[in-house]
């Protein structure tokens, strides 16, 4: 039998792509694995600093401690062995850095000074991914934002955006917000910053309405789910000529009422291909389909779609290009035909995915009534060759999706399949 240890005669690089899967302490363990492996981690480019995974040893009997104070105790450890692990490092440049401090609840402004020395070790060392998950409002170094090697960053609660005079990251290309309290001098100024910037995620950073202006986008995703949005601007624009993909996710508290009134958003995507359009809430947002009309694929989900399609009805622009359409958390029962009217628009529709919850919106119904009564054309679906239907059980309102169903049926030649599925 051949005993040989295969993984040590690996090169470095190789070496070190495996141990980039490990967090830094069970890296740092590794070098008692034997005298190939020493010093092995001393070079590693990937560095992962997790409080939450932290391991060590602590008192035997934990009861004596109240939680405040075991906190404290952990994160010294994981403090003394960040030290000393950065302490050891050979010196070379850094490829990632993942910092954690979820599990810091207490004092955590006492240690700020502490935490800033470990970001500004990895701007020093050409750092190229930065992901800094905890509430770093006191603890990010300016620095950050005029790092000429960053190419990917994953920034919580950056609020210093708002705050700082330059931003010069020529080579960030992936950027995630969270918690980032945006306006529009700070957008505009973070895109005139990221030159080269193809992928950006905004969560929770939608305070007010701004406009999003860039050339070099491919990816948007913007996630608002807290907040309201106070201001009077009546459009919203994004103009990203070069975005191929565009996820637009919104829950009830970022509309405010003026936007419940009469919301325009004006996207500008002519070469977009894959969008997701999430509405929680049925919200009275307008013209936002035009500038979907491109896409290849198209995900729509949420109460506020029937919103969202009764209210650009009579201006429906054609979907050509379209091929595959998912429809998600989507009342089918009362809202089909506003879906169907939909559809008619979509010559070239291949796939068609449903998913069926149950009734969801007998509220809105009482408001709007039921668009069952709308006289709209059936959908041909002549190009149509598939029918997904995903369900949850039956109701009584299923026997209405069964009937749009088999009309669909009769007016084109589509496999229909339905898959019953469980939530938990």
């Amino acid at each position: 039998m051949d005993e040989r240890d295969m993984i040590s005669s690996l090169p470095d690089c190789l070496i070190h792509l495996i141990m980039s899967f490990l967090t830094a302490q069970e890296a740092v363990q590794t070098c008692v694995l034997s005298k190939r492996w020493k010093n092995l981690w001393t070079t590693l480019p990937f560095l992962d600093f997790d409080l939450y995974k932290f391991e060590y040893d602590g008192k035997s009997d934990d009861s004596e401690w109240d939680d405040v104070e075991l906190e404290r105790i952990k994160f010294e450890k994981f403090r003394d062995f960040v030290n000393t692990t950065l302490l050891l490092r050979d010196g070379s440049d850094l490829h990632k850095l993942h910092l954690s401090l979820d599990d810091l609840k207490n004092d955590v402004h006492k240690y700020h000074m502490i935490i800033r020395s470990w970001i500004l070790y990895a701007l020093k060392h050409n750092i190229q991914v930065l992901d800094i998950n905890f509430e770093s409002v006191a603890f990010m170094p300016l620095g950050v934002f005029t790092c000429a090697s960053l190419v990917d960053a994953s920034l919580d609660y950056p609020n210093a955006l708002n705050h700082i005079k330059v931003i010069n990251l020529p080579c960030l290309r992936r950027l995630y917000l969270h918690g980032a309290e945006l306006n529009q001098d700070s957008v505009d100024k973070l895109l005139r910053g990221c030159p080269v910037l193809e992928f950006l995620h905004l969560e929770h950073c939608c305070k007010e309405l701004f406009i999003i202006n860039s050339q070099s986008l491919n990816y948007l995703k913007v996630h608002c789910v807290s907040g309201r949005v106070e201001t009077e601007k009546l459009m919203e624009l994004i103009n990203t000529p070069n975005l191929l993909s565009f996820c637009c996710e919104i829950s009830p508290e970022i509309v405010g009422r003026k936007m419940v009134n009469g919301h325009k958003v004006l996207l500008k995507m002519p070469i977009l291909t894959t969008a997701h359009i999430s509405l929680d809430q049925p919200y009275k947002v307008k013209g936002m389909l035009i500038g979907l009309s491109n896409v290849q694929n198209l995900t729509f989900s949420g109460l506020g779609i029937a919103d969202l399609l009764e209210n650009d009805l009579p201006n429906h622009p054609e979907f050509s290009n379209l091929k595959n359409l998912n429809v998600k958390e989507f009342c089918l029962c009362h809202h089909f035909n506003l879906l169907a009217s939909f559809l008619n628009h979509c010559p070239n529709l291949e796939k068609l995915s449903l998913e069926y919850l149950g009734c969801q919106c007998r509220a809105w119904v009482q408001v709007h009534g039921n668009q069952e009564s709308l006289k709209m054309a059936p959908f041909d679906g002549k190009q149509l060759k598939v029918v997904e239907v995903q369900f949850v059980g039956y109701d009584e309102d299923f026997p209405r999706l069964v009937k749009h169903l088999q009309e669909i049926a009769r007016n084109s030649s589509a496999l229909i399949i339905m898959t019953r599925i469980s939530l938990s």
